[in-house]
């Protein structure tokens, strides 16, 4: 199914989506930062359209207005649900009528996955250790250094220049999770640069990004 969201992707503004089954996302191209948000409002969006049927009343699709992109939300058939992130100059006719001919595309997709579940539970279960859990270095309520507003600039300057506009919301993940993981000054900002190098699935553009910051994060470091 991703192949589908990534032709969709193809149309232009549209940046990342996501498939939505009976208000659980089953694939997505958004960076797995997102995944609890878009989980939430895979359930807010599938409420929504529900809500509309129950009153006899129908919407063959929605608009969350973000800062600088929609998401835009699109019912399917059998509570399937298409939800894209796009910029606000797209061609909103042509978004709509590209996905609802990938209908019939995502719901055969919907049904093989289905049947390869089904032959997985078939299988007898094989028990296998769980890994360690991973050492975390929280520090509850941490505040980030205002000092370090500059190095964040041009983080996100170069993570903007390889991911698009979803890059704020990516920011804005990244920087939690940093803050509960280390302690968020000026000697851990690698970690917060690995965590969001972790979230650009192109090699190449991982590069990219971990190249533009070298020059950053060198001249930060002498200060």
């Amino acid at each position: 199914m991703k192949e589908i969201l990534e032709e969709l992707e193809t149309l232009g503004g549209v940046y990342h989506g996501c498939i939505v089954k009976d208000a659980r996302v089953v694939s997505t191209t958004f960076p797995s930062l997102l995944n609890d948000n878009l989980a939430l409002i895979a359930r807010i969006t599938d409420r929504l359209f529900k809500g509309a049927d129950s009153v006899n009343r129908s919407y063959n699709e929605i608009y969350f207005e973000l800062d600088e992109n929609y998401l835009l939300g699109y019912p399917l058939d059998n509570g399937t649900m298409v939800l894209l992130l796009t910029g606000k100059d797209v061609n909103f006719a042509l978004i709509h009528m590209t996905v609802q001919s990938a209908g019939s595309q995502i719901a055969g997709a919907l049904d093989m996955d289905s049947k390869d579940a089904q032959a997985g539970r078939d299988r007898p279960e094989i028990d296998e250790p769980a890994p360690p859990a991973p050492a975390m270095h929280r520090r509850a309520g941490s505040k980030i250094d205002p000092a370090l507003k500059p190095v964040l600039n041009d983080i996100l300057e170069a993570l903007t220049l390889q991911i698009g506009p979803v890059s704020r919301i990516i920011m804005g993940e990244a920087l939690k999770k940093w803050r509960n993981s280390f302690d968020p000054v000026e000697k851990n900002i690698p970690m917060l640069v690995n965590i969001l190098a972790q979230e650009i699935d192109d090699d190449v553009a991982r590069q990219e990004f971990l190249n533009e910051l070298k020059g950053p994060l060198h001249s930060d470091s002498e200060h």
